[in-house]
């Protein structure tokens, strides 16, 4: 039973922290030691830790795993679901499945730099384009998420606090789109911002935490929601603040 608790328990933590919800680390880990010969399961996830016990008709063993680092992977969440099915249709076995397992925890935990900086530029101008601002201002808000993901790579590969490290991307947000639009003054200044800032925002945290609440798990749900919460005011602060300090020096503001 030692081996297929350690199976169960890998899995729930890489989906954990990998940004799958708290009910389908649940539910994958039931079906998991099901499968693998466990007569019963119960286990209990929230943001910070897995707990579970498993039976196999002989002994009882409790596991507990501390979850230290949360991000969001999802290829490693699909790969964890994808051992899971065939584990249950027994293409896989227990010893087969687990070294699966130890492969996608050797993959890296986030994508290249390269890709994210990318993402990050292509996704400030996408939102500033949606909310109806023009090429100038497109390209604008590329630059500024560009520059906003450069200063979230160097603050974080320096383990700096996750919400200093938001606070001060979006001051550099504010920052950089003043600096805009000194130079071009038919920058829609406030579409900017709010286009380079949309990369920072905790989307998928507000969705997992609403999904978690749905299916009634009210303490991941809660926890996520606050983390949320927190992540908005970090970044709002940052902004807010360039803004005021400039506003404060006289200047003015479209």
């Amino acid at each position: 039973m030692a081996e297929f608790a350690d199976l169960v328990l890998l899995a729930g933590q890489l989906i954990l922290e990998n940004g799958g919800e708290t009910f389908r680390v649940e539910e994958t880990m039931v079906r998991m030691a099901v499968a693998a010969g466990a007569q019963t399961a119960d286990v209990f996830a929230v943001p910070q830790g897995i707990f579970c016990t498993i039976n196999d008709g002989v002994q009882t063993q409790t596991r507990i795993a501390r979850i230290h680092h949360r991000g969001f992977n999802l290829t490693k969440v699909l790969e964890v679901n994808r051992i899971s099915r065939q584990l249950s249709a027994e293409i896989l076995t227990v010893e087969a499945a687990y070294a699966e397992l130890q492969t996608v925890e050797r993959l890296p935990r986030r994508y290249p730099t390269g890709i994210r900086l990318l993402a990050g530029a292509i996704g400030s101008a996408a939102f500033s384009y949606l909310l109806g601002a023009h090429l100038g201002s497109v390209l604008a808000a590329g630059i500024t998420g560009l520059l906003v993901m450069i200063v979230m790579e160097f603050l974080q590969k320096r383990e700096i606090l996750n919400f200093v490290a938001l606070a001060m991307a979006g001051a550099t947000t504010a920052l950089a789109n003043l600096v805009i639009r000194q130079f071009w003054p038919t920058t829609q200044f406030d579409l900017a911002v709010i286009g380079s800032i949309m990369v920072l925002a905790p989307g998928l945290a507000i969705t997992t935490s609403v999904r978690d609440a749905l299916f009634e798990d009210l303490i991941s749900a809660s926890i996520r929601g606050v983390e949320a919460f927190g992540v908005a005011l970090a970044i709002a602060s940052g902004v807010g603040s360039i803004l005021t300090l400039y506003l404060w020096i006289g200047g003015t503001l479209p």
